[in-house]
């Protein structure tokens, strides 16, 4: 009998236990989550499951005017720096081309793409215009400015002297470093593109 009492107070003690472990895993849990919405909320990072952070695919986009007065906002500028070259318009066919110069900041890349499959420009008033045909791979040396001429913006009339908004997608590096198809946010973005007609 005192046996069987012993063992019925350890199994009573166990199952009050339990539900305390389990509460108090919970709200270890809860805070991890709740520190991690603050600090997605302050720097643009994420939580994986095992606590290792990653960008996000939105992270906040810094916008830079160069001496043409584009401004560039690019959501990858921890790996490479973009600048604005020109926008050079063929009154003849109606499109647009813009060349675009990066610069790797540490690491050597190979079949890098910009405004390869997607690029959406918008005027003044409210037009849009998006690309046809597609860019070329180049290779991006670690601290090595390349040029980039992103496929041609179709349909554009010649009357159109600047782009309000330009979205250019990239691929630097398939695992991280590129853009989104459904998320604009993750886009290279120009202001006030100004447009040369030839």
């Amino acid at each position: 009998m005192k046996n069987l009492t012993k063992t019925l107070c350890a199994v009573a003690i166990a199952m009050f236990a339990m539900p305390q472990q389990a509460d108090a895993q919970f709200f270890k849990k809860l805070k991890e989550a709740a520190a991690n919405v603050v600090k997605e909320t302050i720097t643009g990072e994420t939580a994986t499951e095992s606590n290792s952070t990653a960008t996000t695919k939105a992270p906040a986009m810094n916008f830079v005017t160069g001496t043409s007065g584009v401004s560039v906002g690019n959501p990858a500028s921890k790996h490479f720096d973009v600048e604005f070259v020109e926008a050079i318009g063929n009154a003849a066919s109606n499109t647009v081309t813009i060349t675009l110069k990066a610069t790797s900041k540490d690491l050597n890349y190979n079949d890098v793409t910009m405004g390869k499959w997607n690029v959406k420009a918008y005027d003044g008033d409210g037009n849009e215009y998006e690309c046809s045909g597609f860019s070329d791979k180049k290779n991006m040396p670690a601290g090595i400015p390349v040029k980039f001429e992103l496929a041609k913006i179709a349909k554009v009339p010649a009357t159109v002297t600047m782009f309000s908004l330009v979205y250019v997608d990239y691929i630097v590096d398939i695992n991280g470093i590129r853009s989104y198809d459904n998320d604009l946010s993750t886009f290279i973005q120009l202001k006030n593109v100004p447009i040369t007609w030839q």
